[in-house]
Formats: C-alpha cells, structure tokens, sequence
C-alpha cells in the first residue's frame, strides 16, 4: 500500500518498488529489454537504493559521461532535501561525499555494444544506480569513529529521508540528462568541478581527469575507473519496510 510519503515521480518514468539490490535488478531488467526511464528503488529506512534504466545513442566514451550526470543528480538531490549548511560535495568518480567521509556514491553498468543510428559501440542500454547510507549500525555505541565512510544521520540529516531523496534524484536526474543531451558534456563538467571534493583534479572534455600531485601530473580513464566502484558502504542491513 502506498504512503503520504510515496514519492511523486516527473514524467518519463516508470517506477517500481524492488526487494533488494536495485541496481542489480534494473540491470537484469535492462538486459530483459526494459524500457528507458525504468526506475527500480528499494523502500528501506537505513539505505537509499535506487537504479535508473537508460538507452543512449552515443558511442561507449561520450556515453559513459553519464556517470557525472548521474554523481551531479546525487549531489544537488541531497542539496534540495538536507538542511542548507550540509557539506556535500562530489569525489571523481562516483563518491558523494559529507564533511569529507563518504555517505556512497553511484554506479555504472552497460550492456553490449552495438550500432544504433549509423553510429557503432553504442550500449544497447546502461544503468545509473545509486545507494546513500541513512543511518548507522544500531549496535554501534561509538558511531563517528569511522572516518571513511559517514551516513546522513550521524551528518545532521535525520529528518531525509529515502523517499523523499530518491524523488529528488529522480527530478534532479532528469534535469542534468535534459543539458547533457542538449547542450553536451561541458554544462556537466562545469557544475562538478564547482562542487569537486579534490580541488587539484581537472576534468577533461571526454570525462578523463588529470590529477596534479605537487610538480606532478597523473591521468585516470574515465572508462577504467568506472570498472567497478570506488567505494563500499558498511556490511550491516536494517529492515526492509
């Protein structure tokens, strides 16, 4: 049964509660030929887990540019809900950050590529899914001793919840696809070096990132480090409500 707190979706999506895991079960669904703007989110009080479905018609690399649109929908979505002093911001590639500890981050999987539109190496679909802790271990009598990891409570983010954040996700995702696909990748790119936790990172036009180390300079695919996520959030699980 749905609450007063269900949250309202913007057109364009089909939304659906899921058990567990949304991301692995949107790419099931994607690779089951789901259609673009399938969003599978999971309605449980500790953990914010939700996945989007998306069929893109650019080749792998541009494609793959959506992981900012997805990190940048993240971060302005938690901007919109907690309180205005909360110090959020964006660590490449896929953590959202909170006074410098890590409260998750997004996700990123495709399927295979393929020619679309006379263009080839195109994902027949991609995922965007993201997962956000709420609040810490129950049993944990010292919370706040982690300095990696953080979640939203410990934060000052108590009254957020998950439905009122995957919402604004939801809104906020939409709102950075739409500049993505109308106005390119340097919108996208512009909006997260203002809100970057690494200050001596440059993002380049194709999504690649060069890091400045003193005299020094490293450069990190935007492909490779996208192979698997930089971050995991604590083993614990609350309830599923």
């Amino acid at each position: 049964m749905r609450s007063e707190n269900w949250p309202s979706f913007p057109p364009g999506y089909e939304a659906r509660l899921c058990a567990s895991d949304a991301f692995d079960t949107a790419c099931r669904a994607a690779e089951d030929g789901a259609d673009d703007g399938l969003l599978l989110w999971v309605d449980r009080p500790d953990r914010c887990e939700a996945a989007v479905v998306l069929h893109p018609l650019d080749p792998i690399d541009a494609a793959l540019t959506l992981s900012y649109v997805g990190l940048l929908g993240l971060h302005d979505a938690l901007a919109a809900v907690a309180p205005p002093e909360t110090p959020a911001s964006m660590a490449w590639p896929d953590r959202l950050m909170v006074n410098d500890a890590c409260v998750g981050g997004i996700r990123i999987a495709h399927g295979p590529l393929v020619e679309k539109e006379g263009m080839s190496d195109v994902p027949a679909w991609l995922v965007i899914g993201i997962a956000v802790q709420m609040s810490g271990d129950p049993e944990d009598d010292a919370p706040g001793a982690e300095l990696e990891y953080t979640n939203l409570l410990e934060e000052g983010c108590g009254e957020v919840t998950v439905p009122m954040l995957v919402e604004s996700f939801s809104r906020h995702l939409l709102q950075w696809l739409d500049r993505w696909q109308e106005e390119g990748f340097h919108p996208v790119r512009r909006a997260f070096l203002h809100d970057r936790h690494n200050r001596d990172l440059n993002v380049e036009p194709n999504g690649d990132v060069w890091f400045q180390d003193g005299p020094a300079k490293s450069w990190r695919s935007l492909r490779e480090a996208l192979r698997r996520p930089s971050w995991v959030l604590p083993e614990y699980t609350g309830p599923v409500s």
